[in-house]
């Protein structure tokens, strides 16, 4: 059932954001040819240099196809975040939500559904935008100079990589897993936040930005306060000092999977906490009138 829940929910997404997407993708092709990372743009700009009139046009239709590009791409990344929002919100905060709640499924279900394919869509449409710039740029230099340049800087950095960075192999997994608990955090959050608000009887929508608000600032205070409290303390400054002792590259690779293994477990705790924070409030506290 959750599988189906959540075919359900990325067809929803898919139906309403992939018309965006292909128009991100429109835009930057249109864009290699008039446009920004236009291949043909010096040339026509040559060609016409004697003519005013037309070079004039050139260059206004160029402003405006750049201009529609910088407007889809905004719009890519808040349409994105508003249907989001808008699907949990309509499908299990409003009068969907009587629906939802009579399906065989428990309300964790239900949560991690939206949240899950919510994620895999906000990485889809980070990638289209990296695809659509990607456009841009072979357009500008054309495609066998992009990737060569492509392959020569590769092969430097994967070098450099090698040279000083032996993990980075074990870094990039890291940083992976890293990215996709702390998307999930704070995608949840806004989720959380939400579930916060619709315990008000009214102005829902309001109190759910205020108790986005207040949950972020009282994060902010506790990590604030952490800092201060670790940074003060007896075993942790002579940890700190041992670790100086060290080699630099000894001391390097400890201190990355130091602060990767506390960011982790930061948000492995802020995402089960608004995970769960969000399903006992629908589960308990539930009100759909």
């Amino acid at each position: 059932m959750f599988s189906k829940l959540c075919k359900y929910e990325f067809r929803s997404l898919v139906r309403t954001l992939g018309p965006v997407y292909l128009a991100v993708i429109a835009v930057a092709i249109i864009n290699t040819f008039i446009g920004l990372g236009s291949i043909t743009s010096g040339n026509l700009n040559q060609a016409l240099r004697g003519n005013s009139v037309f070079s004039g046009l050139i260059s206004i239709l160029q402003g405006v196809s750049a201009f529609v590009y910088f407007g889809v791409m905004v719009a890519l990344a808040v349409l994105t975040l508003i249907i989001i929002i808008q699907r949990f919100y309509k499908g299990l905060l409003s009068d969907e939500g009587y629906l939802m709640f009579t399906l065989p499924v428990k309300p964790w279900q239900l949560i991690a559904a939206k949240g899950s394919v919510a994620f895999v869509m906000s990485v889809a449409s980070m990638l289209v935008a990296l695809l659509s710039i990607l456009i841009l740029v072979c357009g500008e230099v054309g495609l066998v100079t992009f990737f060569s340049e492509l392959a020569r800087g590769w092969s430097a950095l994967m070098a450099e990589l090698s040279r000083w960075l032996p993990l980075w192999p074990l870094y990039v997994v890291e940083f992976l897993l890293l990215a996709i608990v702390s998307g999930l955090a704070s995608l949840y959050q806004i989720y959380f936040a939400m579930a916060l608000g619709h315990l008000s009887g009214k102005h829902r929508i309001m109190m759910s930005v205020l108790a986005y608000v207040a949950v972020s600032t009282i994060l902010n205070i506790i990590f604030g306060f952490s800092m201060v409290f670790l940074s003060n303390f007896s075993p942790i400054q002579r940890f700190f000092d041992q670790l100086n002792s060290l080699p630099f590259m000894e001391w390097g690779n400890l201190f990355i999977q130091l602060i990767f293994l506390l960011s982790l477990l930061v948000g492995l705790a802020q995402l089960v906490l608004f995970f769960f924070g969000t399903e006992r409030i629908l589960s308990k506290r539930l009100n759909l009138e």
